[in-house]
């Protein structure tokens, strides 16, 4: 169970089987449904409702599986064979199409039992088929007792639906039915998965006529929508089945209703009579007896269940309607059997016969309920009017003649008064209006009296009893308009939106300033920059930018906390702020970073001396909680016109300049210089250099030596990248990797250096292994072990021969990114080494998430071993940290034998430096490579003293 609990929790992606579960149940569903509809119909039609069942389960069960399986992850590549794939839907359609066939016929429970017996072994069937179409860099080993309990379980839960659905009645039984057998097909799915274990082969290599996996989702979903189509099949049938079971009755009902008049007038929800002029009825329906009694009625019978207040107007009123020969209609309450009054409608119309005589067919409808509605509505209108009086907006009714308006009390509570203090009248509102808002107001409302609007709304501020102006949203319309079209009535409401237009003035402010420290944002200093220049440039002046960073920020940051950089950054936007005049502007660029736009400078020099006394005001000290913080600054500065008159260049150079202070040991203002610009095109060649080196054969491996200096011998190489261009010579690593790093060529650089490796490597006599650095930018790519994978069984190297040294920031970065991608080249066979540890963080938690091959301790360390007591402990930490935790231990930078002697004593297993060898050529190293001799020169000498 553990196992099935690993494969369904860290193999199995958290969408991929609840979407399979759903699919699968729908499918179930559909295939049940669709069976019901082959055991109603016979011959020809029951046989293609029974191929439409099968395949919806053999369908719902194929794509049960394989979207489960697209969710799949063993840690290596997955493809799929086309045809195996295509044959396991074919396996799932026709043993669901034989267990259904056996189901239809079936009577009793033996039916269920070896219909669901069958069904379930042609799942696994399918199942089993499904997985020999897999392919992996590897093979399937099968755990057969898991196996055996994939099988018996889907067995047993499709014997179990089957029955359910043979005893089901109801629908709640066929929802029961599918959900077993859902249950079922994913239980043997997750064991059998759960039974597989992938044993991975590099040299296997993948088919070329793989079925990749976007294919593969195209044709389970086209495959899902085939059963969505056999679903929707389903309820069509089953609808039309009612439908001409309703059209059927209704037939025969009217069949019926033409027979006999009598059902049709029975059926209608009014009484009807027929009476000639004596008032005796000759015709009444089953209400109109229910309500008079059986037999016979006579007119006074009828007058007489009128209400006594109504019983004489109603009277004279029908025999005025019989002397003229009309339509007799009035509303009245009649007394019920039950002796209560109720509303009745009663409409006769008379009918003349050819002999002069004439019958009056009537009609009563009761209509007590209409009118108790409509008193209802009465008081509901009333109750609306009050509302509305009483509600959040003010409404007004304006005679556009007279100027005289109606007013809800609450339009005065708005504005604080009291209902009557102030005249109700089109002048009072123009009065209140605020004068900046006056005259749009007014021009909006003639354009809407006029026509040119279909509404009149505007916002604008009116004064309050108190003083204060409050903001208001004025809708109104006109209603009224004469023959000659000038509007005659106006009618509208006041709403209150000053609290709406506070947030939005605190929305805008937000949206032009930093929340942390409320200093203008990037967004509006450079639109004050933009307005700035623009004056420059017309009407001549000068303005500054200066660009500050702080300096130790992040130690505060990180020693202190957030909190605490925050504060500290509160207080910087403080005395930058309270260093400037008006005019002057200071931002927060983002992070630590801020600039100052001086709006007028005489003479560079005033740029400058404004900067030192930005920083001397930065620079003192902050007090956070109960420690005093120092941090210092460093400050680019920008002249406009004279170093730019366009946003973009003052602001890049015034970058170039703190970029200068900074490398010149911070704290320090730099103004911008000609020569900087220089140095950022250099950099850009360089960059361009780097970009042709790539794409040449510029780019070269040395390979320096790692000897157990135990027995002197050989264990492999680390290979270091060099750059060979044809003007610059030799261009040293630590020149163009960092450049790599910031352009993200480190990409491809490092996947050059790692398939160079491999392929140097592989053509070695003796198994020795090569050391490869990989970039944290290289462990952002999600695909880097496949690609590893790729270059592995490109080269033909075996897993085993390859070591990748990281250092502890791809972790820091991203702990659970990176230890997936680690874990996963892991499970490759490749070994992983933390390199430089010692000048990071060292974390112990790293160590312990993962179970490293190696540490090596850094050279900066084994370089002092003989002039610092510090590094010697240091060093015998480390070394003590890998025996207890297992983990070889590496030594870089050997350069004397003192050094090699200390480490030697203290147990270290491998060791590398100038004492072995220097980084050299591969051509160079080919003997000691082959084998063929031990080394030569430097090697031979360390080689010797670490064996004597």
């Amino acid at each position: 169970m553990y196992r099935a609990f690993v494969c369904l929790t860290a193999e199995h992606t958290a969408w991929a089987l609840p979407l399979a579960m759903l699919v699968c149940w729908l499918s179930c569903h559909t295939a049940l449904r669709l069976l019901e509809q082959a055991r109603a119909e016979s011959g020809g039609r029951s046989a293609g409702w029974l191929v439409g069942a099968a395949f919806s389960a053999g369908a719902g069960i194929w794509s049960t599986h394989f979207i489960a399986m697209l969710g799949y992850d063993p840690g290596l590549g997955v493809s799929y064979d086309p045809a195996i794939t295509l044959a396991s839907l074919a396996v799932g359609v026709i043993s669901a199409l034989a267990a259904l066939t056996l189901l239809r016929g079936a009577r009793g429970t033996g039916g269920g039992v070896a219909a669901g017996l069958l069904l379930g072994l042609g799942i696994a069937v399918m199942h089993a088929t499904g997985m020999q179409g897999v392919r992996v860099p590897g093979t399937f080993a099968w755990d057969p007792v898991l196996a055996a309990a994939a099988v018996a379980t889907g067995c047993a839960l499709a014997c179990g639906s089957l029955l359910a659905l043979s005893r089901a009645e109801t629908g709640r039984g066929l929802i029961l039915s599918a959900t077993l057998l859902s249950v079922g097909i994913a239980a043997l799915h997750v064991l059998a998965m759960a039974a597989v274990r992938v044993v991975p082969d590099p040299r296997a290599d993948l088919a070329a006529d793989s079925l990749p996996r976007a294919a593969l989702a195209a044709g389970i979903a086209a495959v899902t929508l085939a059963v969505l189509a056999c679903s929707a099949l389903a309820l069509v049938a089953d609808r039309l089945r009612r439908m001409n079971r309703v059209l059927s009755e209704q037939r025969t009902a009217l069949i019926a209703g033409e027979e006999r008049m009598r059902a049709l007038t029975d059926a209608l929800p009014q009484m009807v009579w027929v009476a000639p002029d004596d008032g005796h009825a000759v015709y009444a329906n089953r209400r109109f007896q229910a309500f008079f009694g059986a037999g016979s009625s006579s007119r006074t019978q009828r007058i007489d269940a009128h209400h006594p207040d109504e019983r004489a107007p109603n009277a004279a009123a029908w025999r005025q309607a019989q002397e003229e020969r009309r339509t007799f209609e009035a509303e009245t309450r009649w007394r019920d059997p039950s002796g209560a009054y109720r509303w009745h409608r009663i409409v006769i119309v008379p009918v003349p016969h050819a002999d002069g005589t004439v019958e009056w067919i009537g009609t009563a409808h009761d209509i007590d309920d209409i009118v108790r509605a409509r008193e209802a509505l009465r008081v509901s209108g009333e109750r609306l009017a009050l509302a509305l009086d009483a509600g959040s907006d003010g409404l007004w009714d304006c005679d556009l003649a007279t100027g005289e308006a109606w007013t809800s009390d609450r339009l005065w509570h708005l504005l604080g008064y009291a209902p009557g203090e102030l005249p109700a009248h089109a002048r009072t509102w123009r009065a209140l209006i605020h004068p900046d808002d006056r005259e749009r107001a007014v021009a909006t409302l003639v354009a809407h009296l006029a026509g040119a609007t279909p509404m009149f709304e505007c916002e604008h501020r009116l004064r309050r009893k108190d003083g204060a102006w409050g903001w208001f949203l004025t809708r109104a319309k006109v209603v009224g308009r004469d023959a000659e079209g000038r509007a005659t009535r106006f009618v509208g409401t006041h709403i209150d939106i000053s609290v709406r237009k506070e947030a939005e003035g605190r929305i805008a402010h937000m949206a032009a300033h930093d929340a942390l420290t409320d200093l203008p944002n990037r967004t509006l200093f450079r639109e004050r920059l933009r307005r700035r220049l623009h004056e420059v440039v017309r009407d001549g002046g000068s303005c500054a930018i200066l660009c500050l960073d702080l300096d130790r920020f992040k130690e505060v940051n990180d020693g202190l906390g957030h909190l605490a950089g925050d504060a500290l950054l509160q207080a910087v936007a403080r005395r930058l702020s309270a260093e400037l005049p008006a005019g002057d502007t200071a931002a927060r660029l983002g992070g630590d970073e801020f600039a100052v736009l001086v709006v007028s400078v005489a003479h560079p020099d005033e740029a400058r001396a404004r900067a030192q006394t930005l920083l001397r005001a930065v620079g003192r000290p902050v007090r956070i909680g109960d420690q005093s913080v120092e941090v210092g600054a460093s400050i680019g500065i920008a002249v406009a016109p004279a170093d730019g008159a366009d946003e973009e260049t003052l602001l890049r150079r015034a970058d170039l300049a703190l970029y200068k202070a900074k490398a010149e040991g911070r704290n320090t203002v730099r103004a911008f210089e000609p020569a900087m610009d220089a140095a950022l095109a250099e950099r850009r060649r360089l960059e361009a250099d780097l970009r042709r080196a790539l794409a040449g054969d510029e780019l070269v491996l040395h390979y320096q030596p790692q000897v157990r200096p135990a027995c002197g011998r050989l264990v492999g190489f680390e290979a270091l990248v060099r750059w060979r261009h044809p003007s610059r010579g030799l261009v040293p690593p630590n020149a163009f990797i960092p450049l790599a790093e910031e352009t993200g060529l480190i990409l491809p650089l490092g996947e050059f250096v790692l398939r160079e490796a491999c392929r140097e490597a592989a053509r070695w006599t003796l198994p020795l292994k090569v050391a490869v650095n990989l970039s944290p930018r290289q462990f952002q790519q999600a695909d880097l072990p496949e690609r590893v994978l790729a270059i592995l069984t490109e080269t033909d190297l075996s897993p085993d021969r390859l070591e990748i040294e990281i250092t502890e920031t791809v972790i820091i970065n991203d702990m659970a990114r990176a230890l997936s991608v680690l874990r996963r080249l892991k499970a490759l066979g490749i070994r992983i080494a933390m390199d430089d540890f010692g000048t990071g963080y060292s974390s112990l938690a790293t160590l312990q998430a993962f179970p490293f091959d190696k540490i090596k301790i850094d050279r900066s360390f084994v370089s002092q071993l003989g002039e610092r007591p510090s590094a010697a402990e240091i060093v015998r930490a480390v070394l003590g940290l890998g025996r207890s935790l297992r983990i070889g231990v590496v030594a870089e930078g050997v350069e004397t034998d003192g050094q090699r002697r200390f480490l030697a004593d203290e147990g270290c297993e491998e060791m590398q430096g100038y004492l072995f060898g220097k980084p050299q050529p591969a051509e160079r190293l080919a003997a000691m490579m082959d084998g063929e001799r031990p080394a030569t020169g430097a090697v031979t000498e360390g080689l010797r003293a670490a064996a004597s």
